[in-house]
């Protein structure tokens, strides 16, 4: 499977784009796909880039090379202010599945599945569109790998360290504003400054510092959660850091630096995360500032923002925008068909996988030459149904109906790669609406399941099985689940 994920990033319009749509390209790798960035950018963002895939060109102009790199490509994910809706008509046209990364719906999307993780999103009124799946709320919002699962944050008796962060370009020139501050009216507080690839204004900022002040240049994902986790504040800007910051528990004073932020602030302050000191062009901003560090000086309440902050951001988003990707194309690509006897190695290569053999009620490992005689005896056996499930032409599982009179007894596995993307309801009802089709006598459909194997109960529980009785089979105790076959 190819994807290609299309953003932009620079010095002059920041990282963004990029540092959220890395967490998605790494949440791809993870299931195993093949992924490349195409970033319309400059020099600046190519460390944000190291050990991907990647090409640096302006797409907006250059359509014909983008088009030439969209072939053959499977998902396409889009995070652009600057494509034009016809833009993306085109790439929506040329693939089998869009995905557009939204934070104000900027434009009417096309056909395909628009993802907005920006918190409350799911409040905002976004057209109804039979074409268009909408994901939305901080549940989505894509973090770089080292914050998708991070440790409890301390919370300190009283602020000793404050982070300064404004991303990697400081659009605004702001740090330098808060350094001589911070130095100024709290000289006792360490002061730990984010520097970023892009920042202009270094030479000034090495000026202000001082004894209690820590610079760290261009830190990776890793080392911004150990810098947050050992901060008692931060003083951020109002973008994509903000929801690495929540998902750690880091109490924090957010500036606006662009008129696009004013979702984020008002509706990070309602969540009880943040306290808002205004945007960049406000007058009188480092009183405000100076203000607001004296109210997180309670603990309570930085105690009260670190839990609003994480109960808001679990840090699954990307995982969770990429299974649900993975979910829809693999879906349209599915199809069932009865057993051939071309199936014998890919069906003995299932039954021995290790997650199978654990759920089954035999786990010891199947010899092949005991399966090929079951094997031949079941394509040879008309009287019962054994489907096999490809995925664009690839074989991906198998559903078996052992009949006796009206009843079915139903099995069903899942190779591992199509694991995890929620492909068991679909598999299941498919193969139920085909045995329905090819076999009406039959009225009840029989599962079998351990009680210690939870995604089967809860996979045929959603599908309607209602729980039967207790049962033992072959020295396993095991759970009857009955589905009544309506006409």
């Amino acid at each position: 499977m190819k994807i290609i994920i299309i953003t932009e990033g620079s010095s002059k319009i920041g990282f963004g784009h990029v540092t959220r749509c890395l967490s998605i390209y790494q949440a791809f790798e993870e299931k195993g796909c093949s992924v490349k960035f195409i970033v319309n950018g400059d020099s600046t963002i190519s460390s944000l880039l190291d050990n991907t895939e990647h090409e640096i060109f302006n797409w907006l102009d250059d359509t014909s090379k983008l088009f030439e790199s969209l072939k053959r490509t499977d998902i396409v994910i889009i995070d652009s202010y600057l494509a034009s809706r016809a833009l993306y008509t085109r790439i929506s046209d040329s693939v089998s599945l869009s995905v557009y990364i939204d934070d104000n719906q900027r434009i009417n999307y096309p056909k395909g599945i628009v993802v907005n993780g920006s918190i409350n999103a799911e409040k905002l009124e976004y057209p109804h569109s039979d074409e268009i799946e909408y994901l939305l709320g901080s549940q989505y919002i894509p973090l770089r790998r080292p914050f998708w699962d991070v440790g409890l944050k301390k919370i300190n008796q009283s602020i000793n360290n404050v982070m300064v962060t404004f991303g990697g370009d400081d659009l605004r020139n702001l740090t330098p504003l808060i350094l001589e501050t911070l130095t100024t009216h709290f000289s006792n507080l360490k002061k730990t400054v984010i520097i970023g690839k892009g920042f202009e204004n270094v030479s000034v900022i090495e000026n202000l510092k001082d004894e209690q002040t820590e610079l760290i240049y261009y830190p990776d994902a890793e080392k911004m959660v150990d810098v947050m986790f050992e901060s008692d504040i931060a003083i951020s800007a109002a973008g994509q850091t903000l929801y690495e910051l929540a998902r750690v528990g880091l109490p924090t004073i957010a500036i606006g630096v662009a008129h696009n932020q004013i979702h984020n602030l008002e509706n990070w302050g309602k969540a009880g995360f943040v306290e808002v000191a205004g945007f960049w062009d406000d007058e009188n901003l480092d009183h405000c500032i100076m203000e607001k560090i004296e109210i997180l000086q309670d603990k309570n309440l930085r105690m009260e923002m670190c839990y609003n902050g994480r109960k808001s951001v679990t840090g699954q988003g990307a995982i969770k925008i990429v299974k649900h990707c993975l979910n829809q194309y693999y879906s349209e690509k599915l199809s069932l068909r009865p057993l051939e006897y071309g199936d014998i190695d890919n069906v003995f290569e299932l039954s021995n996988e290790d997650e199978v053999r654990k759920y089954s009620f035999e786990q010891d490992k199947i010899r092949f030459e005991d399966h090929k005689l079951w094997f031949n005896n079941k394509i040879e056996d008309s009287e019962d149904l054994f489907l096999v499930i490809n995925v664009d032409e690839v074989f991906a599982g198998q559903v078996r109906f052992d009949f006796d009179g009206e009843s079915a007894t139903i099995s069903i596995s899942i190779k591992s790669p199509f694991r995890g993307f929620g492909l068991g309801n679909i598999f299941l009802q498919k193969s139920i609406q085909y045995l329905k089709i090819k076999f009406p006598y039959i009225k009840i459909i029989k599962a079998y399941i351990k009680e210690n194997n939870k995604k089967s109960l809860k996979l045929f529980e959603n599908m309607g099985f209602e729980y039967s009785q207790k049962v033992v089979i072959k020295n396993n105790d095991a759970l009857e689940y009955l589905y009544k076959i309506k006409d």
